[in-house]
């Protein structure tokens, strides 16, 4: 094969260029025809649907065109006929027959008695084959008119209806019609021509058809059915210059001689329309293609012009020409620029740079007698660079005699260079205790290893003791004289410190110096190992909060800062002392008297207002000599416990944990009930229970008390006491309420004229909001405000009177009625209830419970009562729960009564009922 030795770059571009693009043509011009036959194929398919779809319909409405004469020939028979089926109703039904044949086109008409016996028939009536006669026995067994395309040697759709005389088979009518009809209707609706045909022997029969052709052309179509519609099948042929499109559709289910039907369409003008649509996408990719390469050569011819313009260029550049290689280049380029002009503006570049390379080869002579010079400055330049650099740098013999010493040597040793040259490495720069062991590594360490060593060690200065690392390698060992090793060091006393500071802030408080929290547990896990006993206090001062946002954070740091003073100052002296985080301290002291360490304890508590130190509540607990092991997780959860517990007294007092007052295992239990509150009311297991409220005078239901109810999965009903209690400690106690007064409104709003009382938490009063969220509900339901009764308890409300009264005024201006419930309980003056807004209250069933055996309680409960009507409200009595109390209750004046004497609490729907009125 003849390989030519030089092909010009414009055919290496043009030839690749070309074939890609001649293969790009020919493959959108077959995408292109492809797409049009998938969419021509796609029509096909969904046309040969429609198509069976339409046989289907017409199938159906034959039979049922069938079913409907029968059935009225049936009628006339049993109306116009008094005896038997006999030959005399052939006169009967004859009218009929002529009728239904010239106009409907039936092949024939037959009447068969009950016993399947041939009555009379008129029209090209058949001999009954055996299928025809089981299926006109099922009808008259079954007294049920069927339809069916029955196919032999023809096909005809049969129509067999019952004749019931007197409730009585007397007979059947038999109808048949031919396909012309059919055959008619689906060429007029589908324009195509259609075929009926059966498999015998392997082989198809035409039976029917709409042109004789289809009879003699089926036998050679082959078809393949629809990957999408297996029992629907295509063909195409070719005949006479002409090309047809044939389905063979099965509208029937599949059975023992089943006909299936064989639709033809002409489609020459399709296909030579999908024909004509390639030959125009081919030859318009064709012109396409040549006038692309057209393009692309005239491109090349331009492009390959200026590039043999640069190459010729090149031996000239070779020669020496640099003139006149600038000005052969010398060509305006023309924008946009390209690698074109970019390698002519490197050949002038070049032409630039070897011009300037033959000039210093012939100035190199010159430079050749410089050079004596430059080797001096060069090396000054390096003994500046080793007097400037911040490092000990020295050369020294292999006995330790210095040899050179930088500048950095003479500045941080207080030397001079006489001081230190020839003198011993190891007595000016290793401090005294370390000198001998360095001594001995050194000198030795290079008779065996050739890599650098490396230590730290001390160096004694005018300023103090520095710390230098040293590093020490072995140079010129290859011009043939002893070698030298060259010592650098660098001060790191700087970086030591540092590091030290870093350690002491990971360990210590910065504005206390006490310990923080992680150096404390650490040290803590040390002592523990070994310890004895001892014990373990958390101080957490008294409302630090309120002087950080009084007086400022400075205020409170100087606090911090006096305790932490007074904390070194006690005696015994704590074995630790920490500031854990905040206003929060702790202390552990080693074994002492228990005396003692409770006055420590009381003294702590108590602050000094002299010296501004706050007073602090204190948790303590004890490790036990031998008791069992303990570790700092523990003891600080001890402690916090019983902090917890001193914080819950008040201000200025301390506990001393004991695992026998049950701390742990009540907040154990509080943490569950509380998850089972939650998880009732994230599953909607809450109920509310209604109990009524008695007005005394009439004996009859003022009002209705809601009462929450928890459930468990199991359908078990919980106390809900400790649950609300969990709950109101937590804070869910808001969500809880919302929920109730959700539930409230909305059964007020479902029984009209109903009044309901719903109890709202402590923490409900905290909401500013709560006044606008009931008026939102009661506004959304469109329920009367005075149906609406909110209790809440006298220890509520006196623990944030003002704020109570402010929030309870929002809610009666809705037209809330407001009760304060579990009055008395407190013990406090009478005089706040003319600051409550409130309508009721309700006295505490602790004084009602014994109202008919003690008279303090009668007493009491008068007094009681004179009050609040004293006030302009009305009071209610609970825990009313005998004849006896009531009598009392009525005695003493109060307007309303509630207990068990009345109802216990019960579900809505045994209250109320299932549905509103």
């Amino acid at each position: 094969m003849f390989i030519p030795r030089f092909v010009s770059l414009k055919w290496k571009l043009l030839l690749p260029l070309t074939l890609a693009m001649a293969a790009g043509t020919i493959a959108l011009t077959w995408v292109n025809d492809a797409n049009l036959r998938n969419t021509v194929e796609q029509s096909r398919r969904d046309d040969a649907m429609r198509n069976e779809a339409l046989l289907r319909f017409l199938i159906q409405q034959n039979e049922r065109q069938l079913l409907d004469a029968g059935t009225a020939l049936a009628d006339f028979l049993v109306v116009g006929s008094t005896g038997s089926l006999e030959l005399d109703s052939a006169a009967f039904l004859q009218p009929y027959w002529d009728q239904l044949s010239l106009n409907q086109g039936f092949e024939s008409l037959r009447l068969y008695d009950v016993s399947q016996d041939l009555v009379i028939g008129f029209g090209n009536v058949p001999p009954a084959d055996r299928q025809i006669r089981a299926k006109l026995a099922e009808v008259l067994r079954q007294e049920r008119p069927s339809s069916a395309l029955h196919c032999t040697e023809s096909c005809l759709f049969v129509g067999m209806v019952p004749v019931l005389r007197q409730g009585v088979t007397a007979g059947a009518v038999v109808v048949t019609m031919d396909l012309s009809g059919l055959l008619s209707a689906f060429a007029k609706s589908s324009g195509r021509d259609l075929a009926v045909a059966i498999d015998r022997a392997g082989a198809p029969r035409v039976l029917s058809a709409t042109t004789p052709p289809l009879k003699t052309l089926l036998g050679a179509i082959d078809f393949t059915p629809y990957p999408q519609l297996p029992h629907i099948e295509s063909a195409i042929s070719h005949n006479d210059s002409k090309t047809y499109e044939w389905q063979k559709l099965q509208p029937l289910e599949a059975a023992a001689n089943t006909p299936y039907f064989i639709a033809r369409k002409e489609v020459t003008a399709d296909e030579q329309a999908i024909k004509r649509v390639f030959m125009s996408n081919l030859f318009t990719g064709i012109g396409v293609f040549v006038l692309a390469e057209v393009a692309l050569l005239i491109a090349l011819i331009w492009f390959m012009r200026r590039m043999n313009r640069v190459s010729s260029c090149l031996p000239l550049l070779g020669q020496g020409h640099w003139q006149q290689v600038r000005q052969y280049l010398r060509i305006p380029d023309k924008e946009p620029r390209d690698e074109i002009s970019t390698l002519k503006d490197a050949a002038l570049s070049l032409a630039g740079q070897l011009e300037t390379l033959d000039t210093a080869t012939r100035n190199q002579q010159n430079d050749l007698g410089k050079l004596v010079d430059t080797l001096s400055h060069e090396r000054d330049f390096i003994t500046g660079l080793l007097d400037t650099a911040q490092a000990l740098i020295l050369t020294q013999d292999q006995r330790g005699v210095i040899r050179m010493a930088n500048h950095y040597c003479e500045n941080l040793t207080g030397l001079t260079e006489n001081q230190l040259i020839g003198k011993d490495y190891f007595d000016l720069m290793i401090a005294q205790q370390e000198r001998q062991e360095w001594r001995s590594r050194l000198l030795t360490h290079f008779t065996r290893d050739l890599t650098p060593l490396r230590f730290e060690a001390p160096l004694v200065t005018a300023d103090g003791l520095r710390n230098i690392t040293w590093v020490h390698s072995l140079i010129g060992q290859a011009s043939g004289s002893d070698p030298l090793i060259l010592s650098v060091g660098l001060d790191l006393t700087e970086l030591k410190s540092a590091q030290a500071r870093a350690s002491y802030l990971s360990d210590y408080d910065t504005l206390t110096g006490l310990y923080n929290r992680q150096g404390f547990q650490r040290r803590l896990d040390q002592i523990l190992l070994g310890a004895q006993g001892g014990a373990l206090l958390l101080i957490d001062l008294d409302d630090f909060k309120a002087i950080n946002d009084l007086a400022g954070h400075s205020a409170g740091d100087a606090v911090i800062q006096r305790m932490a003073e007074r904390l070194r100052e006690l005696k015994p002296e704590p074995r630790l002392a920490a500031r854990l985080g905040g206003d929060e301290f702790a202390l552990f002291f080693d074994p002492m008297p228990d005396a003692s360490l409770l006055q420590t304890a009381r003294l702590l508590c108590k602050g000094e207002q002299k010296q501004h130190i706050a007073t602090a509540c204190i948790g303590i607990t004890t490790l036990q000599p031998n008791g069992p092991g303990a570790n700092t997780e523990s003891l600080m959860g001890q402690a916090d416990l019983a902090l917890s517990q001193a914080r819950s007294k008040g201000r200025s007092n301390w506990h001393l944990y004991n695992p026998k007052d049950g701390i742990r295992e009540n907040l154990l239990d509080r943490t569950e009930q509380l998850a089972l509150m939650t998880d009732a009311l994230q599953n909607d297991r809450l109920e509310l229970y209604l109990q009524p409220i008695i007005e005394v005078r009439t004996g009859r239901p003022a009002h209705y008390e809601a009462l929450l109810r928890v459930h468990t999965a199991d359908g078990q009903t919980l106390p809900p006491a400790p649950l609300i209690a969990a709950a109101e400690a937590s804070g869910l106690i808001r969500e809880i309420d919302l929920w109730v007064l959700q539930r409230v409104i909305e059964l007020i709003a479902r029984w009209p004229g109903l009044h309901l009382a719903a109890n709202l938490s402590a923490r409900s009063l905290d909401n500013p909001e709560l006044p606008a969220l009931l008026h939102n509900l009661l506004q959304k339901h469109q329920v009367d405000p005075q149906q609406l009764t909110l209790e809440i308890t006298e220890t509520a409300a006196l623990n944030q009177l003002a704020h109570a009264e402010v929030l309870l005024s929002g809610i009666r201006a809705l037209g809330c009625k407001l009760a304060l419930d579990d009055f008395g309980v407190g013990f406090s003056t009478f005089q706040y209830l003319k600051h409550l807004p409130v309508d009721f209250v309700k006295i505490d069933g602790s004084f009602i419970r014994t109202l008919d055996q003690s008279e303090d309680d009668q007493l009491f409960v008068k007094a009681l009562v004179e009050a609040i009507h004293g006030y302009g409200k009305q009071a209610v009595a609970e825990y009313v729960e005998n004849e006896a109390i009531l009598k009392r209750v009525s005695a003493l004046g109060i307007d309303f009564a509630q207990g068990y004497h009345f109802g216990r609490p019960q579900p809505v729907e045994k209250v109320l009922g299932d549905s509103p009125p």
